[in-house]
């Protein structure tokens, strides 16, 4: 039986009635190059997300006075220091991603390690010393050497696909629920999840994600909780898909004003980690496998 049966909604600060951070995954060229799908005659550092899409999203969060959390892989550490110093300018926080978006479950020891030193080390020589706090693994779930690999290094959250804050082995999760991003709307190889969870194989339009998100928001507000909403640069691609987050944000903000705490995952991770007797040690991990790459 699970240590949070029962367990009433966890307080957040100032007495919030819930808690919800705005988060983007995936930079530029990463995760096609470890695909093998980045056409070879096309330069590197200039991708189409790097140019177009993020700096609207950025100035979208800007304009509402949100802080976000963005998930890069490592990678793009010496390929895009410059952009990426430019969210942490923002107020934005950066974590890690992966070095080119590997399934993270699926990498033995050595690589493991291997990846998530060359990150770090790259973070501070490109990024003017910094250093990550969260880790998003790509495909949702880690290995059972993770956790341990993260506290020798100072993160202090990791944030998987899982159902609620908890404290794990000493690592705060904040995590994420796959019905909650936008792939699982918009990408076609998303179809095995949207399956398992009762929507069918077929790609969902921005309108059904609009309705989707606003109506989890509504929920969260009556039970009490934590939601990451994920949106991806690439992913957003289209006025409809850019105009859909937009109305999104603006509906976190008239939450924000009810009561609803909008922190980056950095302050979540805090909060739960000084907390830990109201979140528990069970997470509620998301087992739903979709990527084998």
């Amino acid at each position: 039986m699970s240590d949070t049966t029962n367990r009433p909604s966890p307080p957040w600060p100032n007495n919030a009635r819930a808690c919800l951070s705005i988060t983007m995954d995936n930079m530029a060229e990463a995760a096609d190059l470890h695909r093998g799908l980045h056409p070879p005659d096309t330069p590197l550092g200039q991708h189409h997300s790097t140019t177009t899409q993020l700096p609207r999203m950025l100035h979208a969060l800007a304009t509402r006075n949100f802080k976000a959390t963005y998930f890069v892989e490592g990678w793009n550490n010496a390929r895009y220091p410059d952009l990426i110093k430019r969210v942490l300018s923002d107020g934005h926080e950066v974590g890690f991603h992966a070095w080119q978006h590997e399934v993270w479950k699926l990498l033995d020891a050595k690589t493991e390690v291997a990846n998530l030193d060359h990150a770090i080390d790259d973070a501070e020589r490109y990024l003017d010393g910094y250093r990550y706090r969260g880790f998003r693994p790509p495909g949702g779930l880690v290995t059972e050497r993770t956790l341990s690999l993260m506290k020798e290094r100072g993160f202090t959250y990791l944030s998987p696909a899982a159902e609620r804050c908890a404290v794990v082995e000493g690592v705060a999760m904040v995590p994420f629920r796959w019905a909650e991003i936008d792939a699982y709307f918009y990408m076609e190889n998303t179809g095995i999840l949207r399956e398992k969870k009762g929507d069918g194989k077929e790609v969902m339009s921005p309108g059904q994600m609009r309705e989707r998100l606003i109506a989890r928001i509504d929920r969260l507000m009556e039970e009490g909780g934590y939601v990451a909403l994920l949106f991806h640069p690439f992913l957003t691609d289209s006025e409809e898909r850019h105009k859909v987050m937009e109305e999104v944000l603006d509906y976190v903000k008239e939450k924000e004003k009810q009561g609803l705490w909008v922190a980056k995952c950095e302050e979540v991770a805090e909060w739960v980690l000084e907390n830990e007797s109201s979140f528990g040690s069970d997470p509620g991990w998301d087992y739903s496998e979709w990527k084998m790459k």
